[in-house]
């Protein structure tokens, strides 16, 4: 009977780790997959922070933050999985733990942020929800801390490492294409396929509440204040948050441009009023003063090339008046530029400065400037530059993954052939216990 109920719980311990393997293992690969594929609305979300604490943080460091963040939690998480590193792999997760468990509980309670993060855009958890799932991860990370051990690994210590490392260039390497490119996969509204044009069928029938009006909150030096669409600050307020003054939301889910309170954006993409343009370049800029004036060049030769097209380009740039006569002073711009709210731009298109291509008002691609050769717009000019400027995200990741996928499982077949010596583990329940790798006494 008593070797009955130790086979038992044996079994159960070993059900149990196997599954919180692979559900903490995920929810650390989704988390750390998620700020790496959109490494801008990492930096984004973790400067919120810091502005909400009042700290002035080099863009540098918050970036270098962000790669360092997001391939601690895929890394780890995708060890974690495999039951690679067993020890190590637990402990580094826990010390992860160690930080956000009390943040989340920080923004449970005083809500500094609309939401914690944690998985970008591709899921948005409450801040309560957040708390709650880091307790629950917390609290199977310990059990785990105990138990892991006592099941076997997918890969010996004889290849463990490489396998670390592989995860380690892959995951860095989307960060790096996310952020200066464009994310390879887009979980915003804007993606790519998406419409500027909204429908206006479905506010006609709601009269006066179909319209949604909204204040634009900023915050400067400790103060606080409301602004209206057609009257946001100058670059050195810090935009808080958009508040629906009136109206529905629903409804107003798409780009606005606004000028005098009135939405022109139909009229910048349908500029004879009936059918939107079949190619345009919309250039976004939401820190006029940190864009390269390099770039400037090479935005009036893209002008140059839609507009031999029959299109147009403009460029929806975030601030004051004085932030956009001195654009159109240094760039010598012959293409419109209208002010655009902040957070609809980086929404649009990430990076310091970006380009999207529409195609009868429909997104198409985008990407940033500095990922674009300028000698590619006199190279190409003549021709298809609309399709070689395209960085195809969908064929680079389906690339990348394949390419994962295969040198993972090359190891695996090559850990096969590597001798795996058999040992019995004794536990405290007796000698009994089931036989482990005996790579368990020099897994880290």
């Amino acid at each position: 009977m008593e070797k009955s109920n130790t086979t038992l719980r044996r079994r159960l311990t070993t059900a149990a780790v196997v599954i919180l393997r692979i559900v903490i293992g995920a929810t650390f690969i989704l988390s750390g997959w998620a700020k790496a594929i959109d490494p801008w609305g990492t930096v984004y979300k973790i400067t919120e922070y810091l502005d909400v604490w009042d700290m002035d943080v080099p863009r540098a460091l918050v970036t270098s933050f962000t790669f360092l963040l997001s391939a601690w939690e895929f890394v780890w998480g995708a060890l974690l999985l495999a039951g690679t590193y067993r020890r190590v792999s637990v402990i580094s997760l826990l010390l992860c733990m160690a930080g956000m468990l009390p943040l989340s509980l920080y923004i449970a309670i005083a809500s500094p942020v609309a939401d914690c993060g944690c998985f970008g855009d591709l899921l948005i958890v409450s801040n309560t929800g957040t708390f709650i799932k880091n307790v629950i991860i917390t609290a199977a990370l310990i059990y785990l801390l105990a138990h892991n051990t006592r099941v076997r690994q997918l890969y010996t210590t004889h290849t463990q490492w490489i396998v670390g490392g592989v995860l380690t260039f892959y995951i860095l390497l989307i960060a790096l294409i996310g952020y200066n490119i464009q994310p390879l996969v887009d979980f915003r509204r804007f993606s790519p396929g998406t419409s500027l044009l909204t429908d206006e069928s479905e506010g006609e029938e709601g009269d006066d509440e179909a319209e949604a009006v909204y204040s634009f909150i900023y915050t400067r030096d400790g103060l606080t204040r409301s602004f209206t669409a057609d009257q946001l600050p100058d670059s050195t307020w810090t935009f808080v948050e958009r508040k629906l003054e009136s109206g529905s939301e629903n409804i107003d889910d798409g780009l606005t441009v606004t000028v005098d309170g009135e939405d022109i954006l139909p009229d910048i993409l349908m500029p004879d009023g009936d059918t939107p343009l079949a190619e345009q370049f919309i250039v976004t800029i939401p820190q006029p003063y940190d864009v390269d004036l390099s770039f400037t060049n090479l935005i009036n030769d893209l002008n140059d090339y839609i507009a031999e097209r029959g299109g147009t380009l403009t460029a929806f740039i975030a601030g004051d008046s004085a932030a956009i006569d001195r654009w159109m002073d240094i760039s010598m711009a012959s293409y419109d530029i209208y002010r655009v709210e902040p957070n609809l731009i980086k929404e649009l298109a990430r990076g310091t400065s970006a380009l999207v291509y529409l195609r009868e008002g429909t997104v198409v691609w985008k990407r940033t400037l500095s990922s674009i050769d300028p000698a590619e717009t006199g190279r190409h000019a003549a021709s298809r530059l609309d399709e070689t400027l395209d960085p195809a995200p969908g064929k680079m990741l389906r690339y990348i993954n394949w390419s994962l996928a295969g040198l993972l499982l090359l190891i695996w077949l090559f850990d096969l052939l590597l001798p795996r010596e058999k040992a019995t583990a004794t536990s405290p329940s007796g000698p009994s216990a089931s036989p482990v790798s005996s790579t368990e006494s020099t897994d880290k």
